[in-house]
């Protein structure tokens, strides 16, 4: 029998829904508030991110995944938004590529922006929204935000916007090939995130962590570090080889780092700094971009540190009575 969603948990689903593009699109600045004002903005972006974000975020409850499992769903989605719908895993004319137009293009891919943007969409568009909601509204931790009919919805609302958006978001068609390429790696990545994700992770050796200080800082170095190496790429690598080896080795050194506070409730302040600093890092940038002339950025990031800075009070007591459990969000 199905578990039976509450009624108190509609404020977490419309925060997950709203989360994952604010986020991903106005906080970092791809479409900063001015843009949201035009009625089309929100309601594409909400249509996309919403969807995706809970069809990733309930998937990962109904086969009670980890935190492993969940970030290689979030690569699936990376792939669904940036091959599938919008394209410029393809698309050489894409509007923020670029130097990447031309860095590892090869096979009429842009190499270097698909993997930049599947990684950060995992992150960013996918795992960070689940874990403020789970962190705000850890009574949803492990629970069903949708009944099986709204899932099936939800699935349905990701395909119809992921068609959509191919079809009519820019002109550009890539061929058949990389059509079927891109949905052949979903779904892989959607059968090894429910198969050997978390397994595999808890194979990586672990230990006790830093102070969450050294978390907080690990998540903004990894974050702008990855920034910098994939966006200037020509100038940091010289070579796409390169830059995919400096780039895995930033990612290596962050999942040994994150690999140690799993396992264990009381080490939730260390993943919560890892991920302040991931967002601190786009807060960051919406104060440069702020002063740049972008405006509203500076809002948006007052806001989001506003939000960290409050949320470790609701954490503290959470952290106390997990004490002696162990989750599957643990993981």
């Amino acid at each position: 029998m199905a578990e039976a969603v509450p009624q108190s948990f509609r404020r977490p689903l419309l925060a997950l829904i709203l989360l994952s593009p604010v986020i991903a699109e106005m906080l970092s600045g791809s479409a900063p508030p001015v843009e949201w004002l035009l009625p089309t903005t929100p309601l594409l972006l909400i249509w996309l991110y919403g969807s995706g974000v809970l069809v990733m975020r309930e998937t990962a409850v109904r086969w009670n995944l980890g935190w492993a499992g969940i970030l290689v769903l979030g690569a699936a989605y990376g792939i669904i938004e940036e091959g599938l719908a919008v394209k410029s895993f393809f698309d050489p004319a894409w509007m923020d590529l670029g130097t990447l137009a031309w860095y590892g293009r090869w096979l009429d891919t842009n190499w270097v922006w698909a993997i930049w943007l599947t990684m950060y969409h995992a992150i960013i568009s996918i795992a960070v929204p689940i874990f403020l909601v789970d962190t705000i509204w850890p009574q949803t931790r492990g629970r069903r935000l949708t009944s099986d009919r709204g899932y099936a919805v939800a699935v349905l609302i990701l395909a119809a916007a992921t068609g959509f958006m191919f079809l009519f978001l820019t002109s550009y068609v890539p061929s058949a090939a990389h059509v079927l390429a891109a949905v052949l790696a979903v779904a892989f990545l959607v059968w090894f995130a429910k198969t050997h994700a978390d397994r595999l992770w808890l194979k990586l050796p672990a230990g006790a962590p830093p102070r969450p200080a050294a978390y907080a800082v690990a998540g903004f170095s990894f974050f702008g570090g990855s920034f910098l190496l994939y966006a200037g790429g020509p100038y940091l690598g010289g070579h796409p080889a390169v830059t995919f080896l400096e780039g895995g080795l930033v990612l290596l050194g962050a999942m040994l780092l994150l690999r140690r506070t799993t396992g264990d409730p009381t080490w939730a302040r260390h993943r919560y700094a890892f991920v302040g600093g991931t967002t601190g890092f786009l807060i960051a940038l919406a104060f440069f971009l702020e002063a740049a002339g972008w405006t509203g950025m500076a809002v948006v990031g007052a806001a989001f540190a506003i939000l960290l800075i409050r949320i470790p009070r609701r954490l503290l007591p959470e952290v106390r009575a997990e004490s002696g459990t162990h989750r599957p969000a643990d993981r």
